[in-house]
């Protein structure tokens, strides 16, 4: 093990395959599904604070991690925290190259390092994140542990190489139901112009920034809230969320959503909310071989071969959705695979994608303008 002085870290894929550096954070071991992002060095604390990433080990590309720290907890005046994506961090485990142990910004009140041990997440770094993001890119997600020592302990390679073969995919859990809000909540703009209902799968903060910054009144509700239960809030329109895990498993907001969908109302989905709109109009979903999660990914319109910018986090894809009444509007520029989709003529579209990014470009912010012109608010 290098860097006897430091606290040893190993990071194990389920084939037997190890990488060795050092440990940041928790001293601990978490077991989870290797995935990596493309998201730049701006960006990490809302990339640990996503609950997309719930029971992932998430490896970082950018070199160098930390280098701005980690802002204060603070809630902004209609009371949703103003730095961060939820209300803790949701990933198992983080991978970096380099950790940075001085940062420098004036919002900075602690170092990432200090940030996961106050949240219990173990890090490692001084590994090769290209290597590992090579394994991934050319064999798939992997399931995989990672764990942190004390200073002069060392890893049982052959005891964790048992364990490691026997960790169960996190994807056959209802992995919503463990991020999701378990009761209402209301967040009121000062002056409000209409009113939405969130079914919360997992959902970003940043989403409803957006939503409370155009006029909008949000009722965030539990992910099996029923169709009645929402339509008794009185709602303009209705938002399907992002989230973790296989959308096929959401069986109780997929039958919402089938009931939205035949009742003409306004809604719109991001990410898992896309594929759940699809499922629900008779679509099917895939797992990706790697996924999409990063910064910088590109779609394209393929009607005016328009492209954009996006921030995106998902491991699932769909397809097969157009018998429900739905055409594709977006799609990957790089495995063509669905980034978006719109009813012919009902007031329901949804992206694969985050226009709300957060890390992320903010090219695609309008679709939030086309959801109020579907509810009768512009």
């Amino acid at each position: 093990m290098l860097y006897k002085k430091e606290r040893p870290a190993i990071l194990m894929l389920n084939d037997g395959r190890y990488f060795e550096g050092i440990g940041f954070g928790a001293t601990k071991k978490v077991h989870g599904e290797i995935v990596f992002t493309t998201i730049t060095g701006a960006g990490y604390n809302e990339t640990l604070t996503d609950p997309s990433y719930k029971e992932q080990i998430v490896v970082m590309t950018h070199p160098l991690i930390g280098n701005y720290g980690v802002p204060a907890w603070e809630k902004d005046v209609v009371g949703i925290w103003k730095y961060f994506e939820s209300d803790s961090i949701k990933l198992n485990g983080l991978i970096v190259n380099e950790c940075c142990k001085n940062p420098s910004h004036y919002e900075s009140v602690r170092t990432l390092n200090e940030f996961l041990l106050e949240e219990d997440v173990p890090g490692i770094e001084w590994i090769d994140t290209r290597a590992i993001t090579k394994i991934l890119r050319e064999e798939g997600v992997k399931l995989g542990l990672l764990e942190v020592y004390n200073r002069g302990e060392e890893p049982d390679l052959e005891k964790l190489k048992e364990e490691v073969r026997e960790i169960g995919d996190p994807n056959l859990r209802n992995l919503v139901s463990e991020v999701s809000t378990q009761e209402v909540v209301h967040y009121r703009p000062l002056q409000i112009k209409g009113r939405i209902v969130v079914l919360d799968l997992g959902v970003k903060l940043n989403i409803l920034r957006n939503f409370v910054a155009r006029g909008l009144e949000v009722i965030l509700v539990p992910h099996n809230y029923s169709y009645e239960q929402i339509m008794a809030l009185d709602p303009n329109g209705v938002f399907i969320s992002n989230g973790p895990g296989d959308p096929a498993i959401n069986v109780s907001a997929i039958e919402v959503t089938r009931q939205l969908i035949e009742n003409n109302i306004p809604t719109m989905g991001i990410c898992l909310g896309n594929q759940i709109i699809a499922i629900a109009a008779g679509g099917t979903s895939y797992k990706l071989k790697y996924g999409h999660r990063g910064g910088n990914k590109t779609v394209i319109n393929p009607n005016d071969n328009k492209c954009y910018i996006t921030s995106q986090n998902h491991g699932f894809c769909v397809k097969d959705f157009e018998k429900g009444g739905f055409v594709e509007f977006l799609k990957n520029i790089d495995d063509d695979s669905n980034e978006g989709l719109i009813h012919k003529s009902k007031p329901i579209f949804a992206v694969q994608f985050h226009p709300e990014a957060s890390p992320g470009p903010l090219d695609s912010l309008y679709l939030f303008d086309i959801f109020l012109k579907y509810m009768g608010l512009d």
